[in-house]
């Protein structure tokens, strides 16, 4: 084997080289390989052991726990976009907004949609439609389309606002028995400091733009998109809103497992929305082909976050970050958001940071509410780095490269959620002290 010192810089050369090729625009599989095999390399270790029984099995595990969360929420996403009932929604909530201001709607659309249900994996695909018709009406450039997909999905909806239905607010709960609604007061106030900040960095985006003469342009395929979206749905824009309802309140309500929530949630769109379907098979099959490639990018991340924790230099970070002299829920924020970058995937890194950081700091009393809401805001906004696989997955669907839409999803996204983290952290020392 080779010094943990070594060890530890090929940990860190690794998850900087995954950034470098992905920004470079190389695919998830062979820029994560490229990496184990860097950490190989520099650690002693063999090649076929950190792909096979690491990289591989934390893959598939992650594919057997989380599975049918993939393909209950790919299906109610098709299902509310091909009902028009998303549709419906964002009428109703772009008559609050008017032209101009249209693409605050499209936002505040996918934060609910978020909150809702509709899993970040492949929220995308529901909303991109959304985010082309309300920039066309503002007249904004489409630039900037990614980075309010990824801030608007990925940042409150996903892991502060409490009762939410994403993965980074119900791992925790699975591993400590806590609840969706972990923390509310610590969680609400995070919530609206990050939703704060993101709407005072896109006013002064959405201004700028405008100083500089920047539009909104069209091509053939977008047109299409825009004017299917665009269809009368001939539903009242509160029905859109009772799917969405039942998921939460079968998840808080009554501890209703997700799959089974979500499953329940995309039977009442089918029945609301059902004179809108031509085919409910397409769009059932249309749905559960989306899940591959959702599951498999997200797994793969989590696979090289299991190949990256066998090396001995990323097992000395985690503990040399707990035995840093401070709150131990200042560390446990520090070593959840290594386990955010290490997987570049929100979920993925709440599922690491609750298997290697859980019990230690359960012991350390660390309180299991604050715990939750730590980790679970730690790993969302720190996994948003350019090696995250929704991102690779939004700036593809919206036709930009890493470089063109990064910088704005790095202050839209990063810069927000590391916000409400130090918010989290503060009032988490005051309200849930350590015991």
């Amino acid at each position: 084997m080779g010094s943990g010192f070594v060890s530890l810089l090929g940990v860190i050369g690794a998850i900087g080289l995954l950034m470098v090729l992905i920004y470079k625009r190389i695919a998830l599989i062979p820029a994560s390989l490229v990496g184990v095999l860097l950490l190989a390399v520099t650690g002693g270790y063999s090649f076929y052991d950190l792909s096979i029984n690491h990289y591989a099995l934390f893959l598939a595990d992650f594919i057997a726990k989380y599975f049918m969360v993939f393909v209950t929420n790919s299906l109610f996403g098709e299902v509310m976009e091909e009902t028009l009932l998303v549709s419906a929604f964002s009428r109703m909530v772009g008559r609050l907004f008017g032209r101009r201001n249209a693409a605050w709607g499209a936002l505040l659309v996918t934060a609910i949609l978020s909150y809702g249900g509709i899993s970040v994996f492949v929220i995308v695909f529901t909303v991109y439609p959304i985010f082309l018709a309300t920039f066309r009406q503002a007249d904004l450039p489409r630039k900037l389309i990614p980075a309010g997909i990824i801030s608007a999905s990925c940042t409150a909806p996903l892991s502060m606002i409490p009762g939410g239905a994403q993965l980074n607010n119900i791992i925790p709960a699975q591993y400590m028995g806590t609840s969706p609604m972990a923390a509310p007061l610590v969680s609400i106030a995070a919530s609206l400091v990050t939703v704060a900040f993101i709407f005072f960095y896109f006013h002064r985006a959405f201004a700028r733009a405008r100083a500089r003469g920047e539009h909104f342009t069209v091509e053939g395929d977008i047109r299409e998109r825009i004017e299917g979206f665009e269809r009368e749905p001939g539903i009242a824009g509160w029905v859109s809103i009772l799917p969405m309802a039942l998921i939460i309140l079968l998840i808080n309500g009554w501890n209703v497992d997700l799959s089974y929530a979500v499953l329940a949630g995309t039977g009442l769109a089918v029945l609301l929305g059902r004179k809108n379907l031509p085919n409910l098979r397409d769009t059932l099959n249309r749905g559960v082909a989306k899940v591959g490639t959702a599951t498999v990018v997200t797994a793969v991340s989590v696979g090289f976050g299991g190949a990256v924790l066998a090396c001995d230099g990323a097992r000395t970070i985690p503990d040399t970050i707990a035995a840093l002299p401070v709150n131990p829920i200042v560390s446990l924020s520090l070593a959840a958001s290594f386990a955010g970058v290490l997987t570049g995937n929100g979920g993925g890194g709440c599922d690491v940071a609750m298997n290697i950081l859980a019990q230690q700091y359960l012991s350390m009393g660390v309180q299991p509410e604050i715990l939750h809401r730590v980790v679970a805001i730690a790993t969302a906004g720190f996994s948003c780095l350019p090696h995250n696989g929704m991102l690779l997955t939004v700036s593809d669907t919206c036709g930009f490269a890493a470089k063109d839409s990064y910088p704005y999803i790095f202050g839209s996204t990063i810069l927000s959620s590391f916000l409400g983290l130090v918010v989290t952290v503060g009032l988490g020392m005051l309200l849930y002290p350590v015991a």
